[in-house]
Formats: C-alpha cells, structure tokens, sequence
C-alpha cells in the first residue's frame, strides 16, 4: 500500500524534484499540477488502481482455479 502521509508524500516529491530539470528556461514545460490536493488525488488515483487490478487478478486466479477443478 502507498503511504499518504505528508511524510511520505515529501520524501517522494523530494526525491522527484532531484530527478527533475527544473532549470529556468524548462519550468514551464511542466504541465501537471504540483499543488498538495491535485499530488493526493493522483495518488489516491493510482492505489485505487493498484487494487483493482490486484482483485482483477484475484478473479482471474479463482476462474482459472475453478476451470481447472480446483476447489
């Protein structure tokens, strides 16, 4: 599970802002927006998404089982 925390949520936009050329004549080119609500809906965004495909999964695992003869 990813952690929401403000902690958490810093370290990773610390270690984002290391990686990224935030030089003056490229910041603009970032498009997304940095501000702390639109940074937790996308990650809300993406561990929903991370456990639907973990229960996609899960069905597709139950439904080979039970093709199989699997109890």
């Amino acid at each position: 599970m990813i952690d929401l925390g403000p902690a958490a949520i810093t370290a990773r936009l610390r270690q984002a802002s290391a990686l990224s050329d935030l030089t003056t004549g490229r910041r603009l080119n970032a498009k997304l927006d940095m501000s702390p609500a639109e940074i937790t809906r996308r990650l809300a965004r993406v561990e929903a998404l991370r456990r639907l495909c973990a229960a996609l999964g899960a069905i597709g695992a139950a439904t080979r089982a039970a093709e199989r003869g699997a109890p």
